[in-house]
């Protein structure tokens, strides 16, 4: 903070060995922004691995910390993309008995959801634990059920949803996340919800969605590509083992 304004915030996760810091642009490269990162690895001190969520990679202020400070490159990043939301948006229509509708925002919903969203990711937590997580995202202030929609199997289960996010002061939308059960996987589900997004969020103001994949998830990147997403740039991932630096 700074005279009561955020000039900056850091997200960290350490159930994932993750972290990331935000600065308002004026503070790139000033000595505030390296103290912030500074303290951030201080805080997570205790972990073995440290990893950067999106480090931009034309961002060379970042880039130049994380070297600067024993952070190397990993293999793997993502690939952000973007569309603009002039134009028509018309999708395909989906399969017969499918049909789309909006989260209500209750606990049948949200155990729905993660049924689909764990089998999705393949996650490897527990399924009771998992769906308690997801529980207390949708009760948690930032939800907004209005924001998630569903496409409905004919016997009512979650088959694919996604959440979108709305950025009012740069008029920008992003999808995340994104997901179709592997029981309905190929049968455009995906790209249907993904044309329904888009219309909500042109309804609600926004001139550009933007979403983004793993670089070796080459199926979410076709979808994207197929709903008119261009790549526009890589989001990288550093590195940093400190348990390599205990036992040298």
């Amino acid at each position: 903070m700074e005279e009561d304004r955020l000039i900056g915030w850091a997200l960290l996760s350490p159930e994932e060995d993750a972290f990331d810091v935000y600065t308002i642009p004026s503070l790139r490269g000033d000595p505030r922004e390296s103290q912030m990162l500074a303290s951030v690895v201080n805080e997570m001190s205790s972990l073995d691995e440290l990893n950067t969520v999106w480090v931009a990679e034309d961002d060379r202020v970042r880039i130049q910390w994380f070297e600067e400070n024993g952070f190397t490159l990993a293999d793997n990043h993502f690939f952000h993309f973007k569309r603009s939301l002039s134009g028509p948006l018309a999708g395909p229509p989906l399969p017969e008995a499918f049909s789309l509708r909006t989260s209500r925002g209750d606990e049948r919903d949200a155990r729905l959801r993660a049924v689909a969203s764990h089998a999705a990711f393949k996650s490897g937590k527990p399924f009771e634990e998992y769906w308690l997580r997801t529980l207390r995202f949708t009760q948690s202030p930032v939800y907004v059920p209005e924001h998630e929609i569903f496409v409905m199997s004919p016997d009512e289960q979650v088959a694919a949803y996604c959440i979108v996010w709305t950025d009012e002061l740069n008029r920008v939308g992003h999808f995340e996340p994104v997901g179709t059960h592997p029981n309905f996987q190929r049968r455009g589900l995906g790209k249907s919800l993904l044309f329904e997004g888009l219309r909500r969020l042109k309804s609600e103001g926004m001139n550009e969605a933007c979403v983004c994949a793993n670089h070796d998830n080459p199926a979410a990147i076709h979808l994207y590509e197929s709903v008119g997403f261009q790549k526009v740039i890589r989001l990288l991932t550093y590195r940093k083992k400190r348990k390599h630096e205990r036992n040298a």
